[in-house]
C-alpha cells in the first residue's frame, strides 16, 4: 500500500472523525497516532518521529492555528495538513499564509487527503 513507510498523527477533537481518519489512514498502510487535544499533539510532536500531522481547524477554546505555528518553530519541515470543517476562504488563506502545507474541508475524498498527504511527505523528503 501507499504509507507503509509513513508515521502521522491525527488530531481531532470529534472521537468518531478521529476513529475514521484512523481507520483510512490505517486502511492505507500508514501508521496512525491519534489524539484528541492540541496539548498531546504537541507533544506527540516533539517527542516522536512523524512524517506527517494532519489538524482539525477547530478545538474549542484553544487555537490549532497557534499550535501549527510552534510545531513550526521546532520542526518547518513537518507537512502539516488542515483537515477541518471551516469552510471560510479567510479562515484558510490564513491558515495557509500562517503554517499549514495544505487546507481540505470536511467531508473530502479520502482518497485526495491520503494522496495529499502522500505528496506532501515525499516532496519533503526528496529536499532532505
Amino acid at each position: 500500500m501507499q504509507g507503509s513507510k509513513y508515521t502521522i498523527l491525527c488530531v481531532d477533537d470529534d472521537k468518531d472523525n478521529l476513529d475514521l481518519l484512523t481507520f483510512v489512514f490505517e486502511h492505507a498502510d500508514f501508521e496512525v497516532l491519534a489524539c484528541d487535544s492540541l496539548d498531546e499533539c504537541l507533544n506527540h510532536a516533539r517527542n516522536k518521529n512523524l512524517n506527517a500531522i494532519i489538524l482539525d481547524n477547530r478545538f474549542g477554546d484553544q487555537s490549532s492555528l497557534e499550535v501549527c505555528q510552534e510545531i513550526r518553530a521546532f520542526n518547518p519541515e513537518i507537512p502539516i495538513i488542515f483537515y477541518s470543517g471551516e469552510a471560510r476562504e479567510i479562515e484558510i488563506h490564513k491558515v495557509l499564509k500562517a503554517c499549514a502545507d495544505a487546507y481540505l474541508v470536511k467531508p473530502n475524498d479520502f482518497e485526495k487527503l491520503t494522496q495529499t498527504v502522500v505528496e506532501l511527505i515525499e516532496e519533503t523528503e526528496a529536499a532532505v
